[in-house]
């Protein structure tokens, strides 16, 4: 049987680093194929090696059914049928859905080569109809649209002129950003295309996923191929220590000791999709917030970490009112928020570790109006080794570590600052099992030094794990509290999906 994709004897090196040793790869036809590994374990760079992003080490051969690939010529892989759907979406934000889709196969034109504009709106939707996605506003820049939606637009782009000659769909971690509902949507898209007979190459940090979709998984861990096997001879578990080298024990927080008055005050708060909610979390615990999109619990925290103006409320640290839209008079209060999104709002791509994690509060630093380099340096070393930050310095840019890197840099940002109150949305958002395990400790040494953490996170296993309470949301209100043995996955999700008064 002829092999849809083959890749051997692949190899990248970057200056002081190499991103892929010696690594073969095959996807069959009608298959979908999972590539699983810890962040910087070497995915992203196969990715971006079969796009024509980088160019690979001498050495290396690909075959698109049968055909040589010209392995880092994304003409090539494009005339040969590869079709990506990248973590980055790569959608022109400025753009439309119309647009963007249009990008990949042209406009249609009638007489003077006129753009039928109604018809390329049309072809939009159905595009997206195609996909069990209904309702999105193909006239608006895609900036504008959420996440889920943006995700859509950019699988759809890559399924438009599907059967023109299309072999293999590579998606980079689709679901990173998608709502329970977006994610069964997707899934039925792969079952369909699978069953035409495409094969799909599926790389994802959730292994719940992985054991769902996929028929063969290959693992990486740093930079070589250390197993390919089918699914079903694997667990959990098994999947767990293949990617990070060994096993992985699940502590939980609940031997934190939480007593004392609230910390964190929260009365008749609205703004965003929030209505009216009442919240106190007390010293040494965690707090989780569950709901769907749309629920409140995206927009929660950023009312309380004053980066989204509030309606009506308090917000009260101790005996301090916060000002309300007022981030720099929520960091004096005592408050340290890591957003979700990182690269948009937790980090600053182009500059380096150092500035990164210091940028927050560099006055301890300040000497006679001079900042001492050398100090600072000092500071972010000791960050480095505490968290266990892989970088190659200081002053590596920010953007050239991993997901889970960086996100261990944003936790440096907020824990350097000593907070009272430690807010944290989907902490472990696209980043692999072993980092995310190490985000867990670090959670639960806040936890320990008695700050009075909220964690916001779609993974309902993240929640049990961390959380002595988890608060799940409906309609921009608390629906229900759960504490101790009621903190379930099954009764988290049965509750967040409760029939919603506005579509009632």
């Amino acid at each position: 049987m002829q092999e849809t994709l083959r890749i051997e004897h692949l190899s990248k090196t970057f200056p002081g680093q190499a991103a892929l040793i010696d690594v073969s790869l095959s996807v069959a036809p009608a298959e979908v194929h999972a590539l699983v590994g810890q962040n910087g374990s070497g995915k992203s760079t196969i990715i971006k090696i079969l796009a024509g992003y980088h160019q690979p080490d001498p050495g290396a051969s690909a075959w698109v059914d049968g055909h040589p690939l010209q392995l880092g010529d994304g003409e090539d892989a494009q005339k040969l049928g590869l079709r990506f759907v990248h973590q980055d979406l790569g959608l022109v934000g400025m753009l439309s859905a119309v647009e963007n889709l249009a990008l990949s196969v042209g406009y249609r034109t009638g007489f003077a080569r006129h753009i039928k504009w109604s018809e390329e709106r049309r072809m939009a939707r159905q595009a997206l109809a195609d996909l069990g996605v209904e309702g999105i506003d193909v006239t608006a820049p895609v900036a504008a649209l959420p996440p889920s939606q943006r995700t859509a637009v950019a699988i759809a782009r890559a399924l438009v002129g599907w059967e023109d000659g299309a072999k293999l769909l590579i998606l980079d971690e689709p679901t990173a950003t998608l709502p329970d509902d977006d994610v069964k949507r997707l899934f039925e898209v792969i079952h369909r295309l699978k069953d035409r007979g495409v094969s799909i190459l599926y790389v994802s940090h959730h292994l719940d996923e992985v054991f769902e979709l996929a028929d063969r998984v290959t693992v990486l861990r740093d930079a070589r191929k250390v197993a390919e096997t089918t699914v079903s001879e694997l667990d959990h578990e098994g999947l767990i220590e293949l990617i990070v080298g060994h096993q992985i024990s699940h502590g939980t927080s609940s031997e934190v000791a939480v007593g004392g008055d609230a910390i964190l005050s929260v009365r008749g708060l609205w703004g965003g999709t929030v209505e009216g909610v009442d919240l106190d979390v007390r010293p040494g615990e965690v707090v989780g917030i569950a709901g769907i999109t749309g629920s409140g619990r995206e927009d929660l925290l950023g009312l309380l970490a004053g980066q989204t103006p509030r309606l009506a409320g308090t917000v009260t640290i101790g005996s301090v009112e916060v000002a309300n839209f007022d981030p720099r008079a929520a960091m004096a209060s005592g408050v340290a928020f890591v957003p979700a999104e990182r690269s948009v709002r937790g980090t600053i791509g182009t500059m380096s570790v150092r500035e990164n994690l210091t940028v927050t509060d560099l006055s301890r630093h300040f000497v006679r109006g001079r900042i001492r380099r050398r100090q600072e340096i000092t500071e972010t070393e000791q960050w480095i080794q505490r968290l266990s930050i892989r970088t190659s310095s200081t002053e590596a840019i920010i953007g050239s570590l991993s997901g889970g890197n960086q996100q261990k840099v944003m936790f440096g940002k907020a824990l350097r600052l000593h907070p009272e109150v430690l807010l944290l949305d989907e902490p472990t958002q696209g980043i692999d099992v072993g980092a995310k395990e190490q985000i867990h400790q670090l959670v639960d040494e806040a936890a320990g030094e008695g700050m009075a953490t909220v964690v916001a996170s779609t993974d309902t296993d993240e929640l049990v794990r961390l959380c002595n309470r988890v608060v799940v949301m409906v309609d921009g209100r608390i629906a229900k509290v759960l504490t101790g043995g009621d903190i379930l996955p099954e009764r988290i999700e049965h509750i967040q999906l409760q029939t919603s008064r506005r579509a009632s």
